[in-house]
Parts: C-alpha cells; sequence; structure tokens
C-alpha cells in the first residue's frame, strides 16, 4: 500500500510552528481585504519568510527550543526563528574563509614537500611518497603494490578528469603547452577538494607525514583527525545545513590543554571528563590552525556574528562553551610579534 503525501499549504505551515508553540505568529487579520492592515503585512511577511526558507529548515533550527514533554517549542518567536537561520548563514560563510585558508595552505605544503623531494611529476608514482607496507590506520588498510596501483589510478584519473574542466589560467596553459597528461604538482593541488588533499596525506610515509604536521605545530593523529572534521563542517557550509546547532558523532582530540577550559564538559560517575561534541570544538580547531598559519588573521566577523548568536550563557554552553566570556577567549590573538606564516612560491 503506497503512502500518499500532501502538500501543506504556507499558511497551515505557518499555523503548524504556532500550533506547536512558536509565537509572534498571527493568524487573524482585522481587514484582510485592506492592504494598509498591519496584520494583514505582518501575516504577508511571515508567510514570506517562510516561503523562502522552508518549513523544514526552520523546523531544524527550532529544534533546541523543542520540549520532549510538551511536545511544543519553547522561549522561540517567529522573528527570533528566522533570525537564527539568517545568522547562522553569516556564521557558515565566516566558517568558510577560514577553512578555505587552512585548505590552502594544507595544498601548498603538500605541493612543496613532494615537489621538492620527487620532483614536479614525481607524485604520479605512488610508490615514491606513500606508505608501501603495514596496515595504515588512516585509510584503515593493510597496505601493498595492489592497494597502491588501486589509489594511484583513482587518484590521478581525478587530476585528469579536474584538469579538462578547470578554468584556471595557468592549468590551462599547461595543457596547451606541454605533452604530459596531468599537470605538475604546484599545479595538481588546485583540482583537489578537501577530502582528496586529506586522502593524500593519509597515504603518504610516514616520514612525509609527520613532515607536513610538524609545519601545523602538532602530531600526525592530530592534524588528520582536525582536517577530518574541518572537511564535514567545509560541506555543512557549503551545503547550506545547520551548522550551529552540530553534534559531532566522532570527536577530535583538543587542540591544546588551555582549549579544555573553554570547552564546555561534564564530569562522569567514574571521574573521567566528557568534552562537548558542540560546534565549539571544530571552532576551536580552526582557529587553533589559523592561528597556526597566521598569528595576525582577523577572527573579528567569526567573533561578532558568534556573539549574536549567544545572547545568554546557557545558549553558549548549548554551543559546547562554557560561557561567553570563555568563548570570547577563543578569539585573543595570539600575543606573538611575528606572522608564522610561511610563504612558498614557485
Amino acid at each position: 500500500m503506497s503512502n500518499h503525501f500532501k502538500q501543506l499549504r504556507f499558511i497551515d505551515q505557518l499555523a503548524l510552528l504556532k500550533l506547536r508553540g512558536i509565537s509572534g505568529i498571527s493568524l487573524r487579520v482585522s481587514n484582510y481585504k485592506s492592504d494598509n492592515s498591519d496584520s494583514r503585512k505582518k501575516l504577508l511577511k511571515n508567510l514570506n519568510k517562510l516561503s523562502e526558507v522552508g518549513y523544514y529548515t526552520l523546523k531544524n533550527y527550532a529544534s533546541p527550543f523543542f520540549n520532549q514533554e510538551t511536545g511544543k517549542y519553547e522561549r522561540l518567536q517567529f522573528r527570533t526563528l528566522i533570525a537564527r537561520y539568517y545568522r547562522d548563514k553569516h556564521f557558515k560563510q565566516a566558517t568558510l574563509h577560514a577553512i578555505e585558508d587552512i585548505e590552502v595552505t594544507l595544498n601548498t605544503k603538500i605541493a612543496y614537500l613532494l615537489g621538492e623531494k620527487y620532483g614536479a611529476f614525481g607524485y604520479t608514482n605512488f610508490h615514491l611518497w606513500c606508505q608501501l607496507n603495514g596496515y595504515n590506520p588512516y585509510i584503515k588498510c593493510r597496505m601493498n603494490k595492489f592497494v597502491l596501483q588501486q589509489e594511484e589510478y583513482d587518484m590521478l584519473k581525478k587530476i585528469v578528469r579536474g584538469a579538462s574542466k578547470s578554468s584556471n589560467k595557468s592549468i590551462s596553459e599547461f595543457e596547451n603547452d606541454v605533452e604530459k597528461v596531468v599537470p605538475p604538482v604546484w599545479l595538481m593541488v588546485n583540482l583537489l577538494t578537501l577530502g582528496e588533499s586529506i586522502r593524500i596525506l593519509e597515504l603518504m610515509s610516514k616520514k612525509n607525514r609527520e613532515a607536513i604536521a610538524n609545519q601545523f605545530n602538532c602530531k600526525v593523529d592530530e592534524l588528520i583527525g582536525w582536517l577530518k572534521c574541518i572537511n564535514l563542517i567545509r560541506n555543512i557550509c557549503c551545503h547550506n545545513e545547520n551548522l550551529i546547532d552540530i553534534k559531532l558523532k566522532t570527536k577530535p582530540s583538543i587542540p591544546r590543554i588551555e582549549s579544555k577550559d573553554i570547552l564546555y564538559s561534564v564530569t562522569q560517575e567514574d571521574g573521567s571528563v566528557q568534552y562537548t561534541n558542540a560546534i565549539a570544538l571544530p571552532l576551536v580547531i580552526i582557529i587553533t590552525l589559523m592561528k597556526t598559519i597566521n598569528s595576525k588573521y582577523r577572527l573579528d566577523d567569526l567573533n561578532k556574528i558568534l556573539s549574536m548568536l549567544t545572547p545568554t550563557n546557557r545558549i553558549a554552553r548549548q554551543y559546547g562553551f562554557k560561557s561567553i566570556s570563555k568563548m570570547h577567549d577563543l578569539f585573543k590573538s595570539n600575543q606573538e610579534d611575528e606572522d608564522t606564516s610561511i610563504i612558498i612560491g614557485y
């Protein structure tokens, strides 16, 4: 027996939000035919916002305010819900800007290491720079020549396809001037997604992985875990999903000891400390890496929009911070006099 789904009208969707406890929604129109009616204008404004954002998107952003016992949303106005959506949109843009800088730096360091050690096209031979044998915990596979051959085939196929479709002027010039099918390593990295760059790092030999991690002042396990977390956040930003209310299923390690004083935690019965899996943890990671790349990186925009999303200490704890003041501690710039970023050119 097939299920039949009926699309609710926007006015019915609005009524459903009101029925479930969201305040500030008026469905009564004192003079519905009058274009100058304040109640009519408010209703039309709410309907327009609902039609722009979507019922299920708003329902997602309202979920932290839902009380399971009453079956209703509490302490939530419709205008606050709409503002929350647009503030998170701004928050995603600011977060993505920082992630893109991390991605560019990672690719630059990968290109420099592979180009310096193996030449412009040495990366095409995975046996030169990858882990050759033994168990690789990052891709959860025992390495051998067959695994490497498949990884090499898959990666080079993506690079060739990316180069053929690229609008990058340097890659276009390369394809016109030489017979090589793939570009040199310093152009190749511009064709990679962040996930593919992480895959290259995971496939590297132990020595090569450590060389990259050292430039980020961390251990290999930490860097790969942080990058995977950042890649998840990047995908959420690019697909316009709810970022501010994210709860990580897999928690990466906390970057620094002082970061633990920023993050909300709960002491378990056995005495162990359980740290948050909310958005505060990815932010700590992103900002830690950004300060490693460039200690003078401006975090003002990210700090400002997060402050707008965090009116109370209760909300701060909901996002994974101990308090609003601790949240602001995260954005304090390093006291270093020198810019720690490394600029590498070819």
